[in-house]
């Protein structure tokens, strides 16, 4: 009986659970009724599913779809009363269910991606832009992924590409369109978007200047759309074909593009399509190439005749440039505030800057129009001045470049590709020629440095400021996903080469970045210092520099290299010279320079010749002024040249300028200022070597034959010193050893660039790209020494500087860097190597150890003299002393000694014993 009662119990237990825990089917059916049926209002569904979650409570599991899809309706249905805070609450709260479970066969993960679709939705609502942006990317990534959601993700894609490309990140356009392209191609989706898509990658690609890839687009897709039957895109096709036609100077095929495009825009009414291909004829051909400017007016009056809101602002610019080429100042500047009004009435630079750093400038403003506006702007002043000679043009013109100098970093903070920010930085130079060239007119020292250091190595800064302020963990989940990336984006290349890419590797490709956005994203949250640093533009002043880097150096040169001139300043601790130099004078003078230091037949053939460029080209840097002797930093705009080997006096007794000064060469005076942050918790050696000596057969180089020897040599001036010789030299022993120790040695195979495009380093078994080459943590390393040919060069970005290996180092947090700018005879370069080594191990200074192993070099021969051999050898970035690091004849002595006693002492015990 008690058996029976306690089973009846239990049975009423359980039922009245089930009684108010909803059963899963019915509940599911429910909620979809309801949703779909218009019988019952949004107020009343609210409150019959708040009921259903409270009684979810009582469940013994809500572990699954039917829940996420309640916790998802319940969201929406709190919008409707306009509460989007808690909307957003109970969307996260079904994402998290989706995310926590997704273990479990009940969970149906595809309904995360309405659920994100939902939530960018309240987040605009709220105007919290960059939820909302994460919302999207999450919602894009789940569809991509999981192949499905393209009803809510496929606008998306769209979107995103649109805003990328507004605000100027140009690759990660291309990226979201490339598959939002494949997923057309893949599903049943509407197919039209297919034109849409490879319209947002030729126009990217166009903006970036990659006119070849833009026209090889063009032509398989003019031949999809004329096979489908698309024939509305042909005009905008034909358009970017006119456009690219008239860069290269081809005016009868830019109009004969032209008119296809007008035909094809008028037929179907694309006004926007029409305006845009009249005002990009008028610019690109008359204005910019032909300087027919009353012709370029015509077809900008022409272009505004058309109704397209997203070009405007652009015409009226060109208008106003016509009338600054006419100089006629007063129209000029009426079609300037036209153009600023299109913005937002009234506006002007000062305005656009406000909104931009307030994130209001959506919509069609595309970044690179706003910020030539502005830019242009600033060059009517200065243009005016020139005709006129009246100040108050200048000051007008230096207060804009600051301006746009200002809106530069606000657009960079919004980039996230690297390969779109050195695009920006590109656009740059323009700005900081101009404002250093006003800045010389006024004799105004402060803001020509200001200028100077903004030209230059902004990107590396950015990257070494977050190396200092995030940690270690998060670098490494950083490397973790780069190293991916990179792996995919080697095989994408590979296929493109075969015109056959993976659908797969496209979809992993994608989501892999976006993995590392959301990270970067993360890392700037959790330091809110990053972000102030990234957008800091005080950078430092002259006396900064002369209170911490000429406190044991003799003076710092900066050079910048513009269109139109070159300009130079020279900061001792008592004076600035700033001096303009004939820009081709100098780009000759520096041409033969270089074509004889790195040609010995050339320079024993005519080294009269030589001495002669080398001295007038000492003349042109640095004027009547000789530099203070000692320790000198050049920080140079360009390409490296070596100004060790410049003949500073009359060239009947020649003396080369490493007699008097210790060189150093940097890649702007703030990177000198850079507090480089070590791995305290790792016990760095002091010293490790690389030889391969002989080289993989696939790599087809000839062995370094010697370089062990001269290797085992260095070694020998170190204590806790490593070798790898031969076959331990591989490239992964160096990835694995490198971060170790505080100084590297390489003795190697090296080129400027390669089958990829980009600098190599050889090892014994592969090779070592420069992309290769990502941070893993905060090094121990500080100084690295590439013994290897073309080390210090690379692909050159106008306004950023070479990539090259060297700064491939430098931005991983090397501070110092020792590298070759041409190839040199094997025997020279190890004897200048030991030499530095000997004088390094000593606790001098590295530049200083550098201009003794020279001097001494030098002065073994008349054919060692020769700079061929010396000069190509180079030091980059910090060069104070790394501390005495010579094995010392004494230790070796007290060493001896104590093992001797230690043996003594043995022998006595045990005869005690």
């Amino acid at each position: 009986m008690r058996i029976g009662i306690s089973l009846f119990c239990s049975l009423f237990f359980f039922s009245s659970l089930l009684g108010q825990c909803p059963i899963r089917d019915v509940l599911w059916k429910r909620i979809v009724w309801m949703r779909d049926s218009s019988s019952i209002s949004p107020q009343q569904q609210l409150a019959e599913l708040l009921q259903k979650l409270d009684d979810e409570k009582n469940c013994v599991d809500y572990c699954d779809s039917v829940h996420a899809l309640l916790l998802q309706r319940i969201g929406w249905l709190t919008s409707s009363n306009k509460n989007f805070q808690k909307a957003a609450a109970y969307t996260l709260k079904s994402i998290h269910l989706i995310d926590s479970c997704s273990f479990k066969s009940s969970i149906n993960p595809k309904h995360a991606i309405k659920s994100y679709n939902n939530l960018r939705i309240f987040y605009d609502s709220l105007n919290q832009l960059k939820a909302k942006a994460d919302a999207i990317d999450s919602c894009i990534s789940i569809a991509v992924r999981l192949k499905a959601g393209f009803e809510f993700a496929g606008s998306l894609i769209y979107a995103r590409a649109q805003n990328f490309f507004e605000t100027g990140d140009y690759y990660r356009c291309i990226n979201y369109a490339a598959i939002g392209e494949n997923i057309v191609r893949t599903t049943a989706y509407n197919p039209e978007y297919i034109f849409i898509y490879l319209n947002w990658q030729i126009n990217s690609l166009i903006f970036l200047n990659q006119f070849d890839e833009a026209e090889k687009l063009i032509s398989k897709s003019l031949v999809e759309a004329k096979k489908i039957g698309y024939t509305k895109y042909l005009g905008p096709l034909y358009g970017s074909l006119a456009l690219i036609s008239e860069e290269k100077e081809n005016k009868k095929m830019a109009l004969e593009y032209s008119k296809l495009a007008l035909f094809y825009n008028k037929q179907i009414k694309n006004e926007p399509g029409s305006s845009a291909t009249l005002n990009n004829l008028g610019f690109n051909l008359y204005f910019q190439k032909l300087h027919q400017y009353d012709t370029a007016l015509y077809y900008f009056r022409q272009a505004l005749k058309y109704k397209s809101p997203d070009n405007v602002l652009n015409i009226l610019d060109n208008i106003a440039n016509v009338f600054v080429r006419k100089e006629n100042y007063d129209s000029a500047f009426y079609y300037f505030q036209k153009a600023f009004d299109i913005i937002k009435t009234g506006a002007n630079e000062y305005v656009i800057l406000e909104n931009y750093r307030n994130g209001e400038l959506q919509g069609a403003n595309v970044a690179e129009y706003i910020f030539g506006l502005v830019l242009d702007k600033g060059d009517a002043f200065l243009a005016k001045f020139q005709s006129l000679k009246q100040n108050e043009d200048l000051r007008n013109a230096i207060s804009i470049f600051r301006i746009a100098d200002k809106l530069l970093n606000e657009i960079k903070a919004g980039q996230i590709a690297m390969q779109s920010k050195l695009f920006w930085r590109t656009q740059a130079r323009r700005l900081y020629e101009h404002a250093i060239s006003i800045a010389f007119l006024e004799h105004n020292d402060e803001e020509a440095f200001y200028f100077f250091e903004k030209s230059r190595a902004v990107l590396l800064q950015d990257q070494l400021t977050q190396l200092r302020l995030i940690s270690n963990e998060d670098i490494l989940k950083q490397a973790s996903i780069k190293k991916r990336i990179l792996q995919l984006e080697q095989q994408k290349n590979t296929q493109m080469a075969s015109s056959k890419l993976d659908t797969k590797m496209q979809e992993e490709l994608f989501a892999k970045t976006q993995e590392l956005n959301q990270l970067d994203q993360l890392i700037k949250e959790k330091n809110p210092l990053y972000y102030q640093n990234f957008l800091d533009t005080s950078l430092i002043s002259i006396s900064d520099i002369r209170k911490n880097l000429l406190k044991d150096h003799r003076a710092l040169l900066e050079l910048f290299e513009g269109d139109s001139a070159v300009y130079t300043l020279l900061i001792t601790q008592s004076n600035i010279y700033f001096n303009k130099v004939d820009k081709n004078d100098y780009d000759s003078t520096v041409k033969v320079y270089n074509n004889y230091i790195s040609n010995l037949s050339l320079i024993n053939r005519s080294f009269d010749i030589y001495t002669k460029t080398a001295n007038h080209l000492y003349h042109l840097i640095f004027g009547d002024i000789d530099p203070p002797k000692g320790r000198i930093i050049i920080s140079p705009y360009g390409h490296y040249f070596p100004f060790e080997s410049l003949i500073t006096t009359d060239i009947s007794s020649p003396v080369y300028f490493v007699n008097d000064h210790a060189v150093s060469y940097t890649y702007s005076a703030r990177y000198l200022m850079n507090d480089f942050v070590t791995n305290s918790s790792a016990v760095a050696g002091n010293f490790l070597g690389v030889a391969p000596v002989q080289f993989a057969e696939t790599l087809n180089l000839v062995s370094l034959q010697g370089s062990d020897l001269s290797l085992k040599k260095i070694g020998s001036n170190f204590n806790n010193a490593k070798i790898l010789l031969t076959t331990q030299a591989t490239k992964n022993e160096f990835l694995k050893d490198y971060p170790n120790y505080k100084i590297i040695q390489l003795y190697t195979h090296a080129a400027d660039s390669s089958k990829n495009g980009e600098p190599v380093i050889h090892f014994a078994d592969s090779s070592l790209y420069l992309s290769d080459l990502i941070a893993q943590g905060k090094l121990d390393t500080r100084l690295i020494v590439l013994s290897a040919c073309e080390t210090g060069n690379g692909k050159l970005y106008q306004g950023e500087g070479v990539f090259s290996f060297n700064r491939g180092f430098a931005s991983l947090g090397i501070p110092s860097s020792i590298t070759n700018l041409w190839a040199v005879d094997d025997k020279a370069t190890y004897s200048l190597t030991e030499l530095f080594y000997q004088y390094l191990s000593e606790g001098l200074p590295v530049d200083i150890a550098l201009q003794k192993a020279k001097l001494k070099f030098i002065s073994g021969s008349r054919e060692s003299s020769l700079p061929y051999y010396w000069a190509a050898t180079i030091v980059a970035g910090k060069t104070e002393s790394l501390g005495r690091m010579k094995k010392s004849p004494l230790i070796d002595i007290l060493v001896i000694a104590f093992v001797i006693t230690g043996l003594w002492f043995f022998k006595v015990q045990t005869r005690k014993k």
